[in-house]
This record gives structure tokens, C-alpha cells and sequence, in this order.
């Protein structure tokens, strides 16, 4: 398993439209074959700070996610909102299906 947590850190003029973006993502993000999570979370003391959780089967099943038509609509959408980003990526041991 491939987990991937991503914090995004958004202009506060963009969050509207990122948000808006990001869950239209997440919607198809779900419905990928090898995708067994993606999280979409709001910092509770930040309107500005967001979080993906996302778990992927394998390397070639998120490698599929970062090629699709979705994916290529969302990073267009979202080109320029950034204040800042960071990601960290795990290799699951034991992750149930939720």
C-alpha cells in the first residue's frame, strides 16, 4: 500500500476555489479501481491549512491517479492558490478497508 498525507497551506482569497476543486477531485478520486481512501480534512484552527489522506493498493494504482483526467482538471484549477504545500509518503503495513 502507497499513503500519501498532503498538507496544503491556501492564499486565503483562493480557499473557495480550491475547496470546490479539491472535492470534485476527492469524488473521483474514490472511484479509481486502486484507491481505498482519500480524506479530504480542514484545519479546525486554520480556514486556510487542508489535509489529504490518501491510500492507494500500489505504486502503479496511484501512479494511474496522478494520470488521469480528473487529476490533470484538478492541478489546472488550482494552479496559483498555494501559500505553501508539503507531502509525506508512507508504505502501509496494516491499513484496513474502510
Amino acid at each position: 500500500m502507497v499513503i500519501i498525507q498532503i498538507t496544503h497551506t491556501i492564499l486565503p482569497e483562493h480557499v473557495d476555489l480550491y475547496v470546490k476543486a479539491t472535492l470534485a477531485n476527492a469524488k473521483n478520486t474514490r472511484q479509481e479501481p486502486g484507491n481505498i481512501r482519500f480524506d479530504f480534512l480542514k484545519d479546525s484552527s486554520d480556514p486556510c491549512t487542508f489535509q489529504l489522506y490518501e491510500v492507494y493498493l500500489d505504486q502503479a494504482a496511484q501512479r494511474e491517479h496522478l494520470a488521469s483526467a480528473h487529476f490533470a482538471a484538478w492541478k489546472t484549477a488550482v494552479d496559483g492558490v498555494f501559500a505553501g504545500r508539503s507531502i509525506t509518503r508512507f508504505n502501509g503495513l496494516h491499513v484496513p478497508k474502510s
